[in-house]
Formats: structure tokens, sequence, C-alpha cells
């Protein structure tokens, strides 16, 4: 159990349960080895208690093949004053999963999720049961179940074990979705391996919860994303609106990927299907979508892609350039298409953002919150240069609508980070507080250990 006391902001950093102040803080520094490292998205708790996972980390070490720890599981305690207590509720040992999910080699991963029993869900991209005969370990699907009275332990299930085989489906990169009926609902990168083209193709599944306490769960693909035509390699999980899901693929015909529309039967027992009902041109277009799409009014779908737009072609000098867009989708009119358009085109020159990883989340009065991988005002430190002509160790941004019909959305950098005195590089997903409160990860940085931070942010 650890503590970290902030010298200022201190009414920030108590928000959750204790009032609001302008600003911006780091509430825990990660010191890893058993603390932790590489923290992914968290998750808001009952009383305030922020949940999450890190990559790397905890009690148990995996092997030099999985960066020698397996991850862990941790909670977050706010307290009057501006400090916060981190307990590890959970370490994983390799057989129960290893590596919690981070779908790209620059970003933290997805936030877990909680269901309705207070369970914890989430996954892991590597570990799980080995089988021989079926092939290496691909990741889990696990749940986290609170003690049953204080000071007792967490319980931690892997619900479902993928293998690392040519052939199925595995490395579940993506978050999870909970259904109505308690199944689960994500997706894998990949199902297919050929020595020409990689890892490549991918599923869409649900895992179904069991009938009876104790017995298994059980997997059911609902789309095989290589034979359906539509794209392929999903890097995030899906969401639902209007009884359909929707997500995002990396790469379409091997270029720069798709949204697609998953479609369930039609009658009882049939097979869901599967659309793009939307293809990335590539720039000054947006292009390469890693990050889940977040539902406005209307069904409007908002999204980010990791490079492409009209920014800076310096970004990623390649046919592919471009710095990353947030984009929009509208939904069509009866027998008509889904219409694009870009928000806004990062540029990461006078202190602009580059490269998003993450989603964006909605606010109030339409506002977009996000964050870029890279870019921001910051310019040293060899850990803020992504190699693909951006410095700066990455922004949080806010994207506001225009007060007319058709006019720009503009953009605001609420915190360039600096990787340095105690604060964090390489921001993920934020989460937003019912007071107003962003909540989010950052990759490395913050103390001595460059292992992570958690963050707190009032616009």
């Amino acid at each position: 159990m650890h503590r970290i006391r902030l010298a200022a902001l201190t009414l920030l950093t108590a928000c959750v349960g204790y009032g609001e102040a302008p600003g911006y803080a780091t509430i825990y520094t990660f010191k890893g080895g058993q603390d932790g490292a590489s923290p992914n998205g968290v998750v808001l708790g009952k009383n305030g208690d922020l949940y999450g996972t890190t990559y790397t980390g905890g009690v148990n070490e995996c092997g030099v093949n999985v960066y020698f720890w397996c991850g862990s599981v941790f909670q977050l305690t706010p307290a009057e004053g501006g400090t916060w207590t981190k307990t590890i509720i959970f370490s994983f040992n390799g057989a129960d999963g290893a590596l919690p999910s981070q779908p790209y080699e620059d970003a933290p991963g997805p936030r877990p999720i909680f269901g309705a029993n207070g369970a914890l869900y989430g996954t892991t991209e590597n570990g799980g049961q080995y089988d021989s005969a079926a092939g290496d370990l691909g990741g889990t699907v696990f749940e986290l179940t609170p003690p049953s009275s204080t000071g007792a332990a967490w319980t931690e299930t892997a619900l479902y074990s993928f293998q690392n085989n040519p052939q199925a489906p595995h490395a579940p990169y993506g978050g999870l979705l909970l259904t109505s009926t308690g199944a689960l609902l994500g997706t894998t990168f990949t199902n297919f391996f050929s020595y020409q083209t990689f890892e490549q193709g991918g599923t869409a599944f649900e895992l179904i919860p069991p009938a009876e306490s104790g017995a298994s769960w059980t997997l059911n693909n609902l789309i095989d994303f290589l034979t359906a035509d539509i794209g392929m390699d999903p890097a995030a999980g899906v969401m639902a609106s209007g009884g359909s899901l929707y997500g995002t693929l990396s790469n379409a015909a091997f270029t720069c990927g798709s949204v697609y529309e998953l479609s369930p039967p039609t009658s009882p027992g049939g097979a869901w299907s599967g659309q793009a009902i939307y293809t990335f041109g590539g720039p000054p277009g947006p292009c390469f979508s890693i990050a889940p799409l977040t539902v406005g009014p209307g069904g409007v779908l908002y999204g980010t892609t990791y490079i492409g737009g009209s920014g800076s072609p310096s970004c990623t000098p390649s046919i592919f350039s471009g710095c990353g867009t947030v984009f929009q989708l509208t939904p069509p009119m009866p027998g008509g298409t889904w219409t694009e358009s870009v928000l806004y085109s990062f540029t990461a020159s006078g202190g602009d953002g580059a490269f998003p990883a993450a989603g964006v989340i909605l606010g109030k009065n339409g506002v977009l919150y996000g964050t870029t991988t890279y870019g921001g005002s910051a310019t040293s430190g060899s850990s803020c240069n992504s190699g693909a002509g951006a410095t700066g160790c990455g922004t949080v941004f806010q994207l506001t609508p225009p007060a007319a019909a058709d006019g720009p959305w503009t953009e605001t950098i609420l915190h360039s980070f600096t990787g340095q005195n105690g604060d964090g590089s390489i921001p993920g997903p934020l989460t937003l507080s019912p007071k107003g409160v962003l909540f989010g990860p950052a990759r490395s940085g913050g103390g001595t250990d460059g292992a992570g931070t958690i963050f707190a942010l009032v616009p």
C-alpha cells in the first residue's frame, strides 16, 4: 500500500467528493516492479474510488518473453486533504492471464468495467490456460469479484482463455461491453497468421454466462472479420446503439481501415451480419483508427484516427502522413449512407497534439475530451519523441462544437505532458466523473522509475 501527497492543487485531487478547482494534478506515480508499471484506463467505482490495471508489474514474474511481470489490478482511494491511497487488489500469474491489454505499443489500454454484481471485468493480451494441442497462450477475459468481508481478498477467474493458434481468435486488445443479460462483448485483434501478411483478421465475440453457478462461460463468435470483407484487425472493442454494435477496424484491404456496424440476427439462432459503414480513404483524410467509438445524440458516432488529416505532413513521413484526427459519422436518412466529417486535424506544431490512440468522451453541451500520445508544448526528453515527426509528451484536449451550423470546432489544449518533475507522458483514455473531473493514465514518466501515472484534471 502506497501514498502520495500533493503539495499543490489539493482541492483538485480530492474533487470526487470534496469540491472542484480548475487545474491538473498527478494523483499517483507508479514505481515499477511489485508496485506496477504502465497503467491503463481507470473506471470510477463507489465512493469515488478508481480501479484500473497495469500492463506490467505486480508480485508475479512471467518470464522474459512477457516483460518479466504479469501485470496487476489496483484501487485508488481518495481522502480529504488530497492524499490518494493505492492498493493492489490482484496480481496476474500467467495461468490466469498476463499483460492487461494495450492495443498499441505507445498507448495505455482500455479501462475495466463493472458488472451489476460489483465485479470487475477486463482482458489480458497474453496468458491463460495452456493447451498443448491448441497452441500457445492468446489472452483472457477475466472477472475479479469483490471480497464478501472487509479486508478479505478479491477473487479472480479467467472466464475464457484464448489460444494463440494461427486459426483461432486471440489477442483481445480492446475493452469489454456488458449487456443487459450479463453477457460480455469484445473483439480479438486477429485469428489468422501467414508468413506473408503476419497476423490479421480478428473477430467480434460474445461471452455468455452459464445458467448454473460454477459452470463455464460460452464463447460465441459474432463475426469473422477476415471472411466478412469489411476490414480487419480491431484494436478496440464495440459499443452499442439502436440495437446494433459499432466499432473500428485498423486495416481495410491493407489501407486505412473502416468503421463497421454489426446487426443482430433477424430470427433466433441466426447469424449476425456486418457491414462497413465508412471506409477511410487516407490522407488528407483520417487513417488508422485504433480507438473505440462514442455515441452522441441522434446516434452520431465520434472517434479518432491515429494518423491522417490535413495537419502537418511531417508526421509519419510516408504515404500515410498526418498527425491524426477527430471525426464524426452522422447516421443516414432511410436508404442513404453515413456522412463523415473531420472535426479536427492535429498538427504537432504550436503546442498542438499528435497521434490520438484513445477515443473521445462526451461532456456537457456536446464538448468532446480526449488525449494525444505525443505532441504538446513539451519538447524535452527522449521518451517524448515519437520518432515519426512529432515531439512532446502528449496532451489532453477539448473540442467545443461551433455556435453556428457548419462552423469549425474549437480545440483547447487543457494540459501538455512533460514527463518530468512528477508529470507523466503518453496519456491514454479518459474517464469523466459526475463532478466533471477527468481522470486518466499516463503510460510512462512521473517519478525516477518512469513507470507511469494516474492524473486528474478539471477543465
